[in-house]
């Protein structure tokens, strides 16, 4: 059966639009994703990072939002975002959790295929969604960093879809993580041609794109969108102002 995660990328897509991904913090951000998604309509996927997992726990992780997702009308699915963790990616498997992603794409491909496939025979046994990642998306996303960007292309990311058994691909198109210090250089072209197949397409690097950007990137068939450090800035602009002008 379908997890969450892979199906309301896959109902997303067939609707020519895309499911947000919110990479939140701690109950607050849950929650406060959850009320957004129900004034919007839309489904959404719920993806803390390894570090936010490891601080609070994968059981207690998934017990939070499982409260949360009973009391909001919406479909929401739980996701591990970038995790180098085989274990970690196997405890919250077994926890019940809906889907989680895999990044060993800073590693040769043959490794990157052989890393994720271990973890999608797991994950498929249980039930559980896997997404991986081709390409090395620059920027930084909590411990993991990368200065410069190594492209995808067409060929490498088909093999690496037919041989891992992923159920969504992430390959690195130009967006990056953080802040952009220029303009994005987007390779719409591979989007277009990836947003062809069968296995979902997913954008990292949401925030600071623009609108104009976002709109193509789902037009050309990207069914999920990652944003992380737009929510963390908000979050902590607001406790800070809350903190100072009490």
């Amino acid at each position: 059966m379908l997890q969450n995660n892979l199906r309301v990328m896959l109902d997303a897509r067939k609707t020519g639009s895309a499911v947000a991904a919110i990479n939140i913090l701690n109950y607050n951000t849950a929650r406060a994703t959850l009320r957004a998604a129900q004034a919007a309509g839309r489904d959404v996927i719920l993806q803390p990072s390894t570090g936010t997992v490891k601080r609070y726990g994968v059981s207690e992780t998934y017990s939070m939002v499982e409260g949360l997702r009973r009391a909001f009308p919406v479909r929401a699915s739980l996701h591990l975002d970038h995790c180098r963790d085989s274990a970690l990616a196997r405890a919250c498997i077994d926890a019940g959790w809906d889907s989680v992603m895999m990044d060993f794409s800073a590693l040769p491909m043959e490794e990157n295929i052989g890393k994720t496939r271990e973890i999608v025979l797991y994950a498929h046994e249980r039930g559980v969604a896997v997404e991986g990642e081709v390409g090395v998306i620059s920027g930084v996303e909590e411990d993991i960093s990368a200065e410069n960007a190594h492209p995808a292309n067409y060929e490498d990311t088909v093999r690496f879809i037919r041989e891992s058994g992923v159920d969504a691909i992430a390959p690195s198109i130009g967006t990056a993580h953080g802040f952009y210090k220029n303009a994005p250089v987007l390779n719409y072209g591979l989007t277009e041609r990836l947003g062809k197949l069968e296995t979902p397409l997913v954008v990292h690097g949401g925030t600071g794109l623009s609108p104009e950007a976002f709109h193509k990137l789902i037009r050309l068939g990207a069914a999920k969108v990652n944003i992380s450090t737009a929510l963390k800035q908000t979050y902590l602009g607001t406790a800070r102002g809350e903190l100072q002008n009490p």
